[in-house]
């Protein structure tokens, strides 16, 4: 079935034989489908009819019911393609995708029926990682703005069912006349685009639309390697595009959160230890949250202002090595200190 008033599109760049084709099959292969594709081609600007993986890819499209066509980007990057969909296409949804996702077969069907609520601006589901086993939530996990830089996405975990958020990452369905209100993409960002989805859909909710996350649509990211924002490897680029969203969330009165992470992957006893500690590590951090990953929380289960989340989460999040107050005391087995000393001395107080 055809998908009313939805057109993807995808900005690409030099993944024409690695991830694009697995991400075109996926949108041929949707339950509800959209009415039409728009390859934007910032690359080599082939001619993708002469290539046999795409005269079937395309002939597919075909006896599907879609619509495609593939327009040539003037190689000044993705943020430049996306806000021309924006301006041409002539569908009232855009279904926007990354050239390297692959979308299981009801991502759109299940994103649609959320645009059955007028108030609802964007829409988007999961994008996993299939490296990674992301079977239940990170605590930490949040799209709100003020969490922006926890650097943990709840679109990378399953078990989330349909969340109110602020903004969205890498695949999601909006709608066109929001995204003309609000201004569309950034276009000062550079042709990296770094934190062009945010910018976008954190716009959206910022002028009274809904944004929503539902777990039930599941994107995979298949990460190519090569191409794409890949290709553009300048660090001046990225660190320009970050001034650009830290003066936007500055302007917009953003106030960001910080945490301080603590793991104690150790015994009880250790625990205990630790806990004499922690009045002096709140006193030192009182601007930021207190995380502890731990294997006994009911050791804090008094202390109400700190966060407890399980060893994986923190795992999840980083290379925990570092965190282990034991291999602290062997890096400084000189010092012939006790262990309350060596967490004092680890976490300056």
């Amino acid at each position: 079935m055809t998908g009313s008033n939805v057109t993807a599109i995808v900005s690409t760049k030099d993944r024409y034989f690695t991830a694009l084709p697995h991400l075109l099959i996926s949108i041929a292969m949707q339950d509800v489908r959209p009415e039409k594709l728009i390859i934007y081609d910032d690359g080599e600007h082939k001619d993708l009819r002469n290539e046999t993986v795409y005269q079937n890819i395309f002939l597919l499209l075909q006896q599907k019911g879609i619509s495609w066509e593939v327009a040539f980007g003037n190689r000044i990057g993705q943020v430049a393609n996306h806000q021309k969909s924006i301006e041409s296409v002539t569908t009232d949804l855009i279904w926007r995708l990354d050239d390297d996702n692959v979308a299981e077969p009801d991502v759109l069907e299940n994103l649609l029926k959320h645009m059955e609520d007028p108030k609802v601006g964007a829409v988007g589901g999961l994008v996993l990682d299939p490296k990674y086993n992301y079977s239940h939530p990170n605590r930490l996990a949040s799209n709100m703005i003020e969490d922006i830089y926890l650097g943990l996405n709840i679109q990378w975990y399953t078990g989330v069912g349909v969340k109110d958020v602020d903004h969205l990452y890498s695949t999601f369905l909006y709608r066109r006349e929001a995204a003309k209100q609000t201004g569309g993409y950034c276009m000062e960002l550079s042709r990296v685009g770094h934190r062009e989805e945010t910018l976008l859909t954190y716009s959206l909710k910022r002028a009274g639309w809904k944004v929503l996350v539902d777990s039930s649509a599941i994107t995979w990211h298949m990460k190519a390697a090569q191409g794409g924002i890949r290709s553009d490897s300048v660090k001046e680029m990225w660190m320009h595009d970050e001034d650009v969203f830290r003066r936007k969330l500055n302007e917009w009165g953003v106030l960001t959160r910080d945490i301080k992470l603590i793991v104690l992957d150790n015994g009880i006893g250790d625990h205990l230890v630790f806990k004499k500690v922690l009045p002096a590590i709140r006193e030192r951090y009182q601007s930021t949250k207190i995380v502890l990953s731990c294997c006994y929380p009911e050791v804090f289960e008094d202390d109400k202002d700190v966060i407890l989340i399980s060893i994986a989460d923190a795992q999840q999040m980083m290379d925990i090595t570092g965190h282990n107050v034991y291999k602290f005391l062997w890096d400084h087995t000189d010092k012939h200190w006790d262990l309350e000393t060596a967490y004092r001395m680890m976490y300056n107080v």
